[in-house]
């Protein structure tokens, strides 16, 4: 098996999650890690002691030659490491959003295909189990006519006073707040699951939360916003509703999504991942009337679920190795990258915006 070795340009908390993911493939082996914080770099180094640590992207890349480079930076950074990776001849695993503006992802997507390497962004929902059942549901016809879509996607973390300010909050750093972090995989996933193509759009966004204290007790302000909605009309007519927050008190990772056709009607959250609720099919959609409170949990077929990639890990891996896998490529980033650019110009027209 052919041996993979990368690094971490970027090396904060979403790089945790890489290397724990990387380290249960086969000979895929991390040879270094880049940071703004030499202090951060320091504690990479205990984990991993044969790992080369440096400040400078191009100096960790020109001594340690890897195969592909992740981008686990802020935002702002993804545009600059990624064109340094491509540039040294790596294969690129991006963070999403994948850049701050449509702009810039399009740049990134022409450093890519000049360089003719892989681009892969992370939307990570595509190897959950129960996103992947419910899209093999609507392919095989059984919603019918797909007609609506009601997406959310809530956490707290960021409005809980024990959580201190981050990057995150910072507009200038990460572009977006809920609407580009949470808001991306809603995108994504709509046209992941059901294979619809936006076309217009609508959004409103809020700041519920005007300050947060850093690590130091320091009051920042928050100029990201903290809660979005919004609503995408698909090419077929079909109307999706999005909510998003970070801010809810109760929820730790709730993305749930409601799938309807002429046919029936699905429902996948991503806290129970091993059923799927379902009413479905010309004999049920026959009467006017069901207890829709209710619905059936279908526990998701093993034959079915041992089937799948578990991670975007193993997809990349399997990807770089040669195999023919379907994957979100930098094409499916440009897209999310679209809409998000459609809600902001939505919002300062105070209109529909056409993607």
């Amino acid at each position: 098996m052919k041996p993979l070795r990368y690094v971490c340009l970027g090396a904060g908390g979403i790089a945790t999650q890489h290397t724990s993911k990387f380290a249960e493939e086969p000979n895929v082996s991390v040879v270094g890690f880049q940071d703004v914080s030499p202090k951060g770099l320091q504690s990479w180094k205990q984990k991993f002691p044969a790992a080369e640590i440096d400040t400078d992207p191009v100096a960790l890349l020109t001594k340690t030659k890897p195969d592909f480079a992740i981008i686990c930076s802020p935002n702002i950074a993804h545009i600059d490491l990624t064109k340094k990776a491509l540039a040294a001849g790596c294969h690129v695993l991006c963070e999403k959003p994948m850049a701050m503006t449509l702009d810039e992802a399009l740049d990134m997507e022409k450093a890519r295909r000049k360089a003719n390497k892989f681009g892969f962004i992370n939307f990570s929902y595509r190897y959950f189990t129960a996103f992947r059942f419910a899209r093999e549901i609507v392919r095989l016809g059984e919603l019918g006519r797909i007609q609506r879509m009601n997406i959310s996607y809530l956490q707290s973390f960021l409005g809980a006073e024990a959580t201190p300010y981050t990057w995150r909050n910072d507009v200038t750093l990460a572009g977006f707040g809920a609407m580009g972090d949470l808001g991306v995989h809603m995108i994504d996933a709509a046209s992941y699951i059901t294979d619809e193509k936006p076309l217009r759009l609508v959004g409103v966004a809020q700041t519920l939360i005007p300050t947060k204290k850093d690590i130091k007790g320091k009051q920042q302000k928050v100029t990201t916003d903290t809660n979005a909605s919004f609503l995408i009309q698909y090419e077929s007519g079909a109307i999706g509703t999005f909510e998003t927050s970070q801010v809810i008190p109760g929820y730790g990772n709730n993305f749930h999504i409601e799938i309807s056709g002429d046919r029936g009607v699905l429902r996948v959250c991503s806290e129970t991942g091993d059923h799927i609720s379902l009413y479905a099919g010309k004999s049920l959609s026959f009467y006017d009337t069901w207890n829709i409170e209710n619905f059936p949990q279908i526990s998701i077929p093993s034959g079915f679920k041992n089937r799948q990639p578990k991670s975007t890990q193993e997809v990349f891996a399997r990807l770089l190795r040669g195999e023919k896998i379907e994957y979100p490529s930098f094409d499916d980033g440009i897209l999310a990258q679209r809409c998000l650019n459609g809600l902001l110009d939505s919002m300062k027209d105070k209109a529909w915006a056409n993607i």
